[in-house]
């Protein structure tokens, strides 16, 4: 942050920069000023604003508080007009859904719906990034700020006052951004349906992380999880619960908020293994339009950078043993709910049956329509239901609880930092939980537990040994030693003689230090050593 005459300038934009403001006691400014793009193949998992699958443009909670909240628009200061066009693309299709008609395609009452969710007093209409932000660029004069000019000189913004320099803050980025918390681990004893809480809070939480959730589906101990929607940082989120990409069979995604989506550039660039995505073809088509723009990459290219299963509703997607099924959830952009071995996921939505009435009254919702909102989760083992809140998400009265455990034989309620019930709820609380980080809901009989299985599992995680046949990997899970080290103790360092040792991580994170900076954090499945 830049202390200026102008008003405070926030330098780079990182997932979840408004939950570290707050968590400091910081107001969020309304300037920020983005970096440059890092030409594609320079660097790995690094493209257009995206630094090793960060994204450092990663602005629209910063927007919403300042609109909501402050009551006054941001202004995003890139510094090509390039990054500002592209910049002002992607902000358009994650507050408001896709620009055109046809992007809909049958569905087009899914934009009516949306409207009708967004639908804001103040202006009589759904919000446009218009009112809520200003996107200019230093090449075409957005670095004047009147007592404050900004200048990109070299690798270095310099900002001036009165024709003085008074600030210097250099492009580059030497330290990965990092998450403000993770889950804390938790033993995970499987049983045949096992539900594990990345997170379960929204995007101004400063103590909780998003909502994003692994779900195993399946009888077996090797069964991977499916991964439903995607935090930021999410690759430390998982070392920190034992876990790597690896592990994950599938992502499931409900939609394009950033709180929903941050983390699977991380996943998609950084993982290792091929991402298997689905979700709907208008989410998608809207996902390619905004990691083009993030990556600045053609849309053709992004997705060649991973596999689309297109879940659309009443075509259900087979996948190894699963069936997926979705519908459109009623949202402020095109969001789907899904189904899958008796989990129910409403993404983001707003439940409220009495409002449904108002507006099947209103033509917004047809009779048919009403009614398969109120029956996508009927007899499901568990669903997990967003109750965020306001206009745009389930709101939580004893109506809204009485309805949903009605259908459900447990009900997670999600997307909330605030975990009390209503007083008159109190007879339903045996039947209720609320997400958090690292909560584990499991149904079922105890899958049995082997430590050599689970060694055998970060082995098939380290991809100096993935290629080997599972003989090779269940023979080497045999001969392994698992050793511990204590929180800050340094495993090996830089000029000491080789060992001989070959180490993998199998839980908790590591962390790898050059020149006092933290460049790396490793989790389950990475490797250290084996180069001596």
């Amino acid at each position: 942050m830049v202390e200026t005459q102008a008003g405070e300038i926030l330098v780079n934009s990182p997932p979840e920069t408004l939950k570290y403001l707050l968590a400091a006691g910081l107001t969020p400014p309304a300037y920020v000023l983005l970096p440059p793009d890092v030409p594609a193949g320079q660097e790995l998992g690094s493209s257009g604003f995206v630094r090793r699958g960060i994204n450092y443009a990663s602005v629209e909670f910063l927007i919403y508080s300042n609109f909501f909240v402050k009551n006054r628009r941001a202004r995003l200061i890139t510094v090509t007009e390039n990054q500002a066009r592209r910049l002002r693309l992607i902000l358009a299709e994650t507050i408001s859904g896709p620009a055109e008609d046809a992007a809909y395609g049958p569905y087009g009452w899914v934009r009516r719906e949306c409207a009708a969710v967004s639908y804001y007093p103040p202006l009589d209409r759904s919000p446009r990034t218009e009112d809520m932000v200003d996107v200019v660029s230093l090449e075409a004069g957005g670095g004047d700020l009147g007592p404050t000019q900004i200048a990109l000189e070299g690798e270095t913004f310099v900002f001036y006052e009165g024709g003085e320099a008074v600030a210097h803050v250099s492009t580059q980025i030497g330290q990965m951004a990092m998450p403000l918390t993770v889950a804390q681990p938790r033993p995970l004893h499987r049983q045949e349906l096992t539900l594990q809480f990345i997170g379960g809070s929204d995007g101004f939480d400063p103590a909780g992380i998003t909502t994003c959730f692994l779900a195993y589906l399946g009888t077996d101990v090797q069964t991977q999880a499916t991964l439903f929607d995607a935090a930021a940082y999410v690759l430390v989120r998982l070392g920190n619960l034992g876990m790597s990409s690896h592990h994950i069979s599938e992502v499931v995604l409900s939609h394009l908020h950033e709180d929903h989506v941050a983390g699977l550039p991380e996943l998609i660039l950084m993982g290792s293994h091929r991402v298997r995505l689905l979700t709907s073809d208008i989410v998608y088509a809207s996902l390619l339009r905004v990691f083009g723009a993030m990556l600045a990459l053609p849309e053709d290219e992004v997705a060649r950078l991973f596999d689309h299963y297109p879940l659309n509703p009443n075509t259900p997607v087979d996948l190894d043993g699963r069936r997926f099924e979705a519908i459109y959830a009623i949202h402020s952009i095109p969001t789907i709910a899904v189904r899958v071995k008796g989990v129910c996921y409403s993404g983001d939505m707003r439940y409220d049956e009495d409002w449904f009435g108002e507006l099947e009254a209103r033509g917004v919702l047809s009779r048919e329509r009403r009614e398969e909102l109120m029956r996508f989760a009927e007899g499901a083992s568990v669903l997990v239901q967003d109750v965020g809140g306001g206009s745009i998400h389930s709101t939580i009265t004893p109506r809204l609880l009485q309805a949903l455990t009605a259908k459900s034989q447990r009900l997670v309620l999600a997307h909330t930092s605030q975990h009390r019930l209503p007083v008159e709820s109190n007879s339903l609380a045996g039947r209720i939980e609320f997400a958090e980080s690292g909560h584990v809901v499991a149904l079922g009989e105890l899958l049995p537990d082997d430590t050599r299985i689970e060694f055998a599992e970060t082995i098939s995680a380290c991809p100096l040994f993935a290629r080997l046949s599972v003989a090779k990997r269940l023979s080497l899970a045999i001969q392994v030693d698992a050793v511990d080290w204590a929180d800050g103790e340094t495993i090996i360092s830089e000029g000491e003689a080789s060992d001989g040792q070959a180490y993998i991580v199998h839980s908790g994170l590591v962390e790898i230090w050059i020149g006092g900076a933290q460049v790396r954090i490793l989790g389950r499945g990475s490797s250290i050593g084996e180069r001596g």
